[in-house]
C-alpha cells in the first residue's frame, strides 16, 4: 500500500491547531507571540489562543508558540506563516 505524503500545507494546518489546542488545555503553560511588520520594523506581541484563531494568520511573519505543562515539558514550535514553513523544538 502506497501512502500519498502530507502535503506542506496542510502539515502546517494539522501542526497549528495541534499547538493551539496544547496552549488550551487546562494544564498548559507558556504563550503565544506574534511578530508582524509595521512602518518597517518588526514587532512582537503576545497573543491569545482565541485571538490567534480568530486572525488571518498569514498577517504575521512568524508565530511562537512558547508551550508547555504543569508536569515539567517544554517545547517551542515556530510558524512561518507565508512560506507556511514550522520547526518543533522539545526542550528536555
Amino acid at each position: 500500500m502506497i501512502h500519498d505524503p502530507i502535503s506542506p500545507a496542510a502539515d502546517f494546518e494539522q501542526q497549528l491547531g495541534a499547538c493551539v489546542n496544547a496552549m488550551s488545555q487546562d494544564d498548559a503553560i507558556g504563550q503565544i507571540l506574534v511578530f508582524e511588520r509595521m512602518h518597517g520594523r518588526l514587532n512582537m506581541r503576545h497573543i491569545a489562543d482565541a485571538d490567534l484563531v480568530d486572525t488571518d494568520i498569514d498577517d504575521y511573519e512568524m508565530v511562537v508558540f512558547d508551550g508547555g505543562n504543569t508536569s515539567g515539558d517544554m517545547w517551542k514550535h515556530v510558524f512561518f506563516p507565508r512560506q507556511r514553513e514550522h520547526y518543533f523544538v522539545y526542550e528536555a
